[in-house]
């Protein structure tokens, strides 16, 4: 062991780092998705960023217009008060 991770710094290996190829280096968890299938896709921890479902334009509800209203309303009412205007 080195000095570094008797002080608890760094607790990786050399190993651990991906290849020049962009593949992780060989270990006891290569080989697979938890699924056992290649990763095939890109993502992140969310998921992929793009979309799988076409986005179509709707009507807004009623509850959402509202709300949104209600949003600017308290933002105005802020900003007047912050200034002294009210």
């Amino acid at each position: 062991m080195s000095e570094a991770d008797d002080e608890g710094g760094w607790k990786f290996e050399l190993e651990d780092l991906p290849e020049d190829g962009g593949e992780a280096a060989a270990g006891p968890d290569s080989g697979g998705d938890e699924d056992g299938e290649a990763g095939d896709e890109e993502g992140n921890v969310a998921g992929a960023m793009v979309l799988d479902q076409p986005l179509e334009p709707g009507s807004p509800s009623m509850e959402n217009t509202v709300f949104v209203l209600l949003g600017a309303l308290c933002t105005v009412l802020f900003f007047m008060a912050v200034l002294g205007v009210i």
